[in-house]
C-alpha cells in the first residue's frame, strides 16, 4: 500500500496514488463514501465521522493504529469500487506532481545515517553484489531538521550562504510503534514502511561548523521524498536499487545490498540512545557518487519500488520562484 500527502485548499490531505488514473484518491473522503454506501449515512454525516477516525498525518495515523489495518481495508474496498465509478466524484484530486507534499507529514524524529556505505563506487552497478570494505565503521549519525521536509517536486533552494550543496539519494526507514532498546533480531518488527529520501548537505557550512552538521542538513527544502510504502511491499528492504541523476548525468548507481550495517542494526544502536516513536524517519545512508549541484540543475532520483523524485535547483532568496499555491484543480 502506498499513501502519499496533497497539497490542497484544505489543507495537506493523505491519499492513494494509484488507484484511481490521474488522480489522487482522498483517504478521508474515500472513507465517508464507504461509509455511505455500506451503512447508508448520510453525507454530511459520513465525512464528520472521517474526520475523526481517519487521522490527518501518517505519524498520527500510525499511532492510532500501528498495523494500518482500517486503512488497509478501506485501501482494498477502493480498489475493488474503482470501476464502479464510485470514487471519482468528490473523492479525488487531480494528481499534480508539484502540489505532492512530504508523504511522512511532521516527523517528531528525523534521524540519518552517515558514514555506511563504502567511500567509493562499487563494481556492483546496483546488481546488489557489492565488493564491501574489509572492516564497517562505527555507526554514528545526525539528527536532521523535521522542517528541512519538502515534497518530491518541490524546488530545492540553494542556500545563500552556501558554496557546496550535495544531495544524496537514501533509503529512509518509518517507524511504526514506540520503542527503545530494540534488539537486533527483532527491529524489524517496529518497521511501518519505507520512503525514499533526498539528504541534502551544505558542505561548506558543515566544515565552517567544527564538521557539526546539523545546521548544514537543516536547511528548508533540504530533504525530499515521493510517497510512503507499507512494508510488506518491499520483500527486502537490503536488495533495492538507489539511482540519482543530475541533468540527465548519472551520479550515483548503489544498491541497499552495500550498507556496512543493516537496517536491524542501526535501529538497535539508534534505539539504546532515542525513543522513536510512531511516524519517526530513519534514514540509512547513501551509497558512493554523490556531488555538488548549482542553481539551474535538476535532481532526479529514483529507489526501487519507493517512486522518482525529480526537482529543481533554485537559488535564494533573489531567484527563488515563490511557493506554488493549490489549485482549484479538484475533480469534485
Amino acid at each position: 500500500m502506498k499513501i502519499a500527502v496533497r497539497r490542497t485548499y484544505f489543507g495537506d490531505r493523505l491519499c492513494f496514488p494509484g488507484i484511481v488514473p490521474h488522480a489522487q484518491l482522498d483517504v478521508r473522503a474515500a472513507y465517508a463514501r464507504m461509509l455511505v454506501i455500506r451503512s447508508g449515512l448520510e453525507r454530511e454525516d459520513a465525512v464528520v465521522r472521517a474526520e475523526r477516525t481517519i487521522a490527518a498525518d501518517l505519524p498520527a495515523l500510525l499511532r492510532d493504529d500501528p498495523a494500518l489495518d482500517q486503512v488497509r481495508r478501506l485501501y482494498d474496498w477502493a480498489l475493488d469500487r474503482v470501476e464502479t465509478g464510485d470514487l471519482h466524484d468528490g473523492c479525488t484530486w487531480l494528481h499534480v506532481p508539484r502540489l505532492l507534499g512530504p508523504p511522512v507529514g511532521a516527523p517528531r524524529t528525523v534521524w540519518g545515517m552517515s558514514g555506511n556505505y563504502q567511500r567509493q563506487p562499487s563494481s556492483s552497478g546496483g546488481s546488489g553484489q557489492p565488493e564491501r570494505q574489509p572492516e564497517a565503521r562505527n555507526q554514528r549519525g545526525f539528527l536532521k531538521a523535521p522542517g528541512a521536509l519538502a515534497g518530491p517536486h518541490d524546488q530545492i533552494r540553494y542556500p545563500t550562504i552556501s558554496t557546496r550543496v550535495e544531495p544524496e539519494i537514501e533509503l529512509a526507514v518509518v517507524i511504526g510503534r514506540r520503542c527503545r532498546e530494540l534488539r537486533r533480531e527483532d527491529a524489524m518488527d517496529v518497521v511501518a514502511g519505507y520512503v525514499a529520501l533526498c539528504d541534502i548537505s551544505a558542505r561548506d557550512i558543515g566544515a565552517m561548523d567544527h564538521k557539526m552538521m546539523d545546521r548544514a542538513k537543516g536547511f528548508d527544502t533540504f530533504a525530499v521524498g515521493p510517497w510512503f510504502v507499507t512494508a510488506d511491499e518491499i520483500p527486502d528492504p537490503h536488495k533495492l536499487r538507489i539511482r540519482a541523476w543530475v541533468n540527465g548525468e548519472s551520479r550515483q548507481d548503489g544498491n541497499t545490498s552495500e550498507m556496512l550495517h543493516d537496517i536491524p542494526e542501526q535501529l538497535a544502536w539508534l534505539s539504546c540512545a532515542l525513543t522513536l516513536r510512531p511516524g519517526d524517519v530513519v534514514s540509512t545512508g547513501s551509497p558512493a557518487g554523490a556531488a555538488p549541484v548549482v542553481p539551474g540543475d535538476i535532481l532526479r532520483g529514483e529507489i526501487e519500488g519507493l517512486g522518482v523524485l525529480q526537482c529543481a535547483v533554485v537559488g535564494e532568496p533573489d531567484t527563488a520562484a515563490p511557493a506554488a499555491q493549490p489549485a482549484r484543480d479538484v475533480t469534485r
